[in-house]
């Protein structure tokens, strides 16, 4: 059990003892759990990895806490980690905070190391001696590439980074453009959107060329598309 934090880790003796106590915990039911990794919060680099997980990326306890930052370049889809991760960072910030972060993310366990989906919750889990996060406990469960969940989680990664890539466009839509870029990538005739937004079919026209002008929306497509991003179908 000594390896289970290393030896440089800087802490208290008083949590060290919680952290490897707890971590022993977790060790002595490890066959029974998914993969759990547990990181330094102050800057995200791994302390330390169960050997489920170790065997799926193919590495070593000490090679995984050597990589450092480039554990999330070497591993991980960097697209994923750009979204995920500084949300989870901004919920450490929470005080007593207890609950769980859950996201999808595409990690290099498959054949020759090609991304599988995971389905990942994080939380805190050893705190200093002034009651803020140290380390935070992750646990990964692989997607069946073939369940649904899978095929959800491809298309809601695409939606959260066309919404990350695109919010400032969308924000330069005005009120009612966005009411009318709802009705349109809802489906709904040009007769029934003029009658419910109370406007001619030529000024529907006039709207629908300047949002997909403020959008860069090429196709009917591309405008459903951004519509589903920002939830408005």
């Amino acid at each position: 059990m000594t390896d289970l934090l290393p030896a440089g880790f800087n802490c208290s003796d008083a949590v060290r003892n919680v952290a490897v106590r707890k971590l022993a915990a977790l060790e002595a039911i490890a066959d029974e759990l998914p993969v759990y990794i547990i990181h330094d919060v102050r800057d995200f680099t791994v302390v330390y990895m169960s050997q489920r997980g170790l065997q799926a990326l193919g590495a070593t306890q000490e090679e995984i806490r050597q990589l450092g930052q480039d554990y999330f370049t070497k591993f991980f889809n960097p697209d994923d980690v750009q979204f995920y991760l500084p949300k989870f960072m901004e919920l450490l910030k929470v005080p007593n905070q207890t609950q769980w972060f859950s996201f999808f993310q595409q990690v290099a366990t498959g054949q020759n190391q090609s991304f599988e989906w995971y389905l990942s919750a994080s939380r805190p889990f050893v705190y200093d001696e002034e009651d803020r996060p140290l380390l935070s406990l992750t646990f990964a469960l692989q997607l069946d590439p073939n369940h649904h969940l899978a095929e959800k989680a491809e298309r809601l990664m695409a939606e959260n980074l066309l919404l990350k890539d695109n919010y400032h466009r969308f924000a330069s839509l005005t009120k009612r453009e966005k009411e009318l870029l709802q009705y349109i990538a809802s489906g709904e005739n040009p007769t029934n959107i003029s009658e419910r937004a109370y406007i001619s079919q030529k000024t529907l026209n006039t709207h629908r060329r300047n949002i997909k002008r403020k959008l860069g929306a090429k196709t009917h497509y591309d405008i459903i598309r951004f519509a589903q991003a920002f939830n408005l179908v």
